[in-house]
């Protein structure tokens, strides 16, 4: 069983290996590191304006640290076919799972590191907490997240149950009281948990070892789920094979047609635009980084970190829209039309600069508010609409033209 987690695993991460090769392109790591920076630089004068603990303080790092436990399970890499053709191995699996957990302790200790990181000066400050009480509540926490990873491998052999209450929920429970008494009283509270926790649920998993009862359903499906959120984030950046988007009616937008007149030469333009509305995925990235940056341009007391965060934006929803029209164009059906190239391209075009239109019109009024009416936000608003014109009319077509070549 260890031979064959150890091929899976290879096979696995070569070809994560290809896609995050595609994602970390120069444009993707330079508005990384530009939003990086800007979140810093925000985060760097909201601890300047903090001169001592607050009320929301501690509830704040208490929330924050609850939802990175949450971070991360256990990756199986069951295939469909393994209920079949692997089911007489059924009870050696345990050495399979163990060597997986082994596997997928990275990603959440990593993250309960980073965020206790980040979180310490706000924990310092904003909740009042000494340095050591901060340290020796993230140390807990990784325990006890080694611990709860157990909980994931007793719910594949449908033995996650502490009495007849779910052991998740029993798990939470006892991490967000430990939190909150750690976080408030008893620092080492959470430590002392954390290893009675980990022991714990180490002896209770060791029975499965003989019990050869593995959910076969449940496991595969489990897994399936979470590789089908790792490709549709990779999907949102490169085409990745089995992902398709959800679509939904929407019917109550129907009106944004209206002004669309039925010629021959809005054929894509409509295509294009029903296709936007109705696409969970497309709608759903324009709206969410819409959002997240009137909300930063609302807070953000810099000049400079808004007009980067102001220009980073429009220039990511007008990129991530690149893959939309490649969509479309794969659909062999659409080629039945009888439209030049120039026209589809024009078309998208369009659609693209409406959407960006929208997005730099919340992002001014939200620069207006922060800003007011003055030459910082002339500045900033006027740049967003440049950055609108250059993906528009400079970037896009010359990247549609090359698409269709």
């Amino acid at each position: 069983m260890l031979k064959l987690w150890n091929e899976r695993l290879r096979r696995h991460q070569l070809n994560q290996f290809k896609y995050l090769r595609l994602i970390f392109n120069d444009n993707f790591v330079l508005a990384f590191i530009v939003l990086i920076g800007a979140l810093g630089f925000w985060y760097s004068n909201l601890l300047g304006t903090i001169n001592g603990p607050i009320i929301l303080g501690k509830p704040i790092v208490i929330l924050l640290l609850f939802l990175a436990v949450q971070v991360g399970g256990i990756a199986t890499l069951l295939e469909d076919p393994d209920s079949t053709f692997l089911l007489v191995k059924e009870k050696e699996f345990y050495k399979y799972f163990r060597a997986a957990k082994k596997y997928s302790v990275f990603v959440p200790i990593v993250t309960l590191m980073l965020v206790n990181f980040l979180l310490s000066a706000f924990a310092s400050r904003a909740g009042g907490m000494k340095i050591i009480d901060i340290v020796v509540l993230a140390i807990g926490l990784i325990i006890y997240k080694l611990g709860f990873l157990n909980v994931n491998m007793m719910e594949l052999y449908g033995q996650a149950k502490f009495g007849n209450t779910s052991m998740r929920l029993v798990s939470n429970l006892l991490l967000l009281i430990s939190l909150i008494v750690s976080t408030y009283f008893f620092s080492w509270l959470m430590f002392i948990v954390g290893i009675i926790y980990y022991l714990y649920l180490n002896a209770r998993t060791k029975t499965l070892e003989t019990s050869g009862q593995l959910q076969w359903k449940y496991a595969i499906e489990t897994e399936n789920q979470r590789m089908f959120r790792i490709k549709r984030f990779y999907n949102l950046f490169t085409d990745v094979p089995g992902v398709n988007s959800k679509i939904k009616r929407r019917k109550w937008l129907d009106g944004l047609y209206n002004s669309i007149k039925p010629v021959n030469g809005n054929t894509y333009l409509y295509l294009f635009a029903r296709g936007f509305v109705r696409n969970n995925e497309y709608i759903g990235l324009f709206l969410r980084l819409t959002i997240i940056q009137a909300i930063m341009l609302a807070l953000i007391d810099s000049f400079y970190i808004s007009l980067v965060v102001e220009m980073l934006f429009i220039y990511l929803v007008g990129f991530q829209l690149k893959p939309y029209f490649k969509e479309v164009m794969q659909n062999l059906m659409q080629r039945l039309y009888p439209i030049s190239s120039k026209t589809k391209i024009k078309d998208f075009t369009k659609l693209s600069t409406f959407i960006l239109l929208i997005q730099w019109i919340i992002s001014a009024l939200a620069v207006l508010y922060k800003f007011g009416f003055s030459i910082n936000s002339v500045i900033i608003i006027v740049a967003g609409l440049a950055v609108l014109f250059f993906v528009n009319y400079f970037y896009m077509p010359r990247q549609l033209k090359k698409y269709l070549d």
